[in-house]
């Protein structure tokens, strides 16, 4: 409120155009946001930056400002600790458990799905002992990758089926234990006997995904493309629509572009049902190749066939 009541005021008594307001540079917001208790050193690479860090935290941590340390080192920060591979990893959608495991993480329009798979942690002789160390494992990894990645909404975890109740409730205990780090709110359902546990976690930003991805232009976002056969076919399809639903007379020339392996598909594969089309539509069809083109994309239009 302290705040607010001062934004009005500059806000009567400023003259426009005046900036009011100036949020927190990026460092403050990250250690504002994520700085803990639990935070044993802080390193900083440059010296401006050092000394703005040191100056915040003597307002909002005093306690902490002992833990900022000035790194020197002639490898770049990044470099020396290998975080490059460590941000690598948060945009993948598998993450490896320590017994062998791992965990598949797949955001959705609706809701974020995990699954937990037991993978090469097989060695156990009781498969329920197995289950129950995975799935404490993922439990841990799941709560960390929450964080790592700013995913908020409905999340569904599919943990490895167990019969056991009593090792469903520890799974629920792990996983209550290593949310509480998370500033986030969230709030769990108990794991169903199908190993589903549901939770709602706040979200406080947009997932840090979406901050350096943008949908595949070639997929758009589903993950797949159709094969080169089936889009053949279905510009082969296109092409008989095309020629069916004409009413006037055909003449010169129908031409269809396309990527390359769907040309080469076409010409090598469907050059009878070509001809054949031709013959019955009294007219020459052109398959080009378009560098230009995706491999979902094509251009079907007439050519005036030149005379003379």
């Amino acid at each position: 409120m302290r705040l607010w009541s001062n934004l009005r005021k500059k806000a009567q008594s400023a003259q426009a155009p005046a900036l009011i307001y100036r949020d927190r540079d990026l460092v403050k917001r990250f250690l504002r946001d994520y700085l803990t208790s639990d935070v044993d050193e802080i390193l900083v690479d440059r010296q401006e930056v050092y000394d703005n860090i040191k100056a915040f935290l003597r307002i909002i941590a005093p306690r902490q400002v002992a833990t900022v340390r000035l790194y020197q080192g002639d490898v770049p920060i990044f470099s020396h600790f290998d975080l490059e591979t460590l941000i690598d990893q948060v945009y993948q959608p598998n993450v490896s458990l320590p017994s062998g495991g791992h965990i598949v993480i797949e955001p959705t329009e609706a809701l974020v799905s995990i699954d937990v798979n037991s993978g090469k942690n097989v060695r156990e002789k009781n498969i329920e002992e197995t289950a129950l160390k995975t799935n404490l494992e993922a439990a841990e990894e799941i709560a960390r990758q929450l964080r790592l990645r700013d995913l908020g909404g409905i999340i569904v975890i599919d943990f490895i089926d167990m019969r056991s109740r009593a090792y469903r409730q520890q799974v629920e205990k792990r996983m209550r234990k290593c949310l509480k780090k998370d500033r986030a709110r969230t709030e769990i359902v108990r794991i169903s006997r199908f190993g589903v546990l549901e939770l709602v976690r706040q979200k406080i930003r947009s997932p840090v995904q979406l901050g350096s991805y943008c949908s595949c232009p070639y997929c758009h976002g589903r993950g797949v493309v159709m094969s080169v056969e089936a889009l053949a076919i279905a510009d082969l399809r296109r092409i008989s629509a095309h020629l069916a639903g004409s009413h006037e007379k055909n003449s010169g020339q129908l031409v269809l572009e396309a990527p390359s392996q769907v040309v080469s598909y076409l010409l090598n594969r469907k050059r009878l049902e070509l001809y054949n089309l031709e013959k019955n539509f009294d007219v020459e069809i052109r398959v080009e190749v378009n560098p230009n083109l995706g491999l979902e994309e094509h251009k079907l239009y007439s050519r005036i066939a030149k005379t003379g």
